[in-house]
């Protein structure tokens, strides 16, 4: 509910990540600064999908995203990439921005 999202949001304290529960391509994933944009997110999120939860986490200002990515063959590794994310870290899903190696 909105009600208990501004409960969670008074308790941890903004920036808020708002994001969909089961959407591809970082659809409606947004930072919430204050209780008027919690709110507006919260609205885009459900229209992006009205079947599933929305989940609310702690924005952790600063955070620097890096992953390591493989492809196997037959159990067996055959490449492998170490990269950083140019987004802010927890902002999308699926259609990030990358720079190879990471920089941070």
């Amino acid at each position: 509910t909105v009600d208990s999202a501004m409960d969670f949001a008074a308790r941890v304290g903004y920036p808020v990540l708002v994001r969909p529960s089961y959407v591809l391509s970082g659809a409606a994933m947004n930072v919430a600064w204050n209780d008027d944009q919690l709110k507006a997110c919260l609205t885009e999120a459900a229209e992006v999908s009205q079947d599933y939860p929305v989940v609310i986490s702690d924005f952790i200002e600063g955070a620097v995203e890096i992953e390591m990515d493989g492809v196997a063959k037959d159990g067996e590794l055959i490449a492998a990439a170490i990269h950083e994310h140019i987004e802010n870290a927890g902002v999308h899903s699926g259609d990030a921005m990358l720079v190879l190696p990471p920089q941070s």
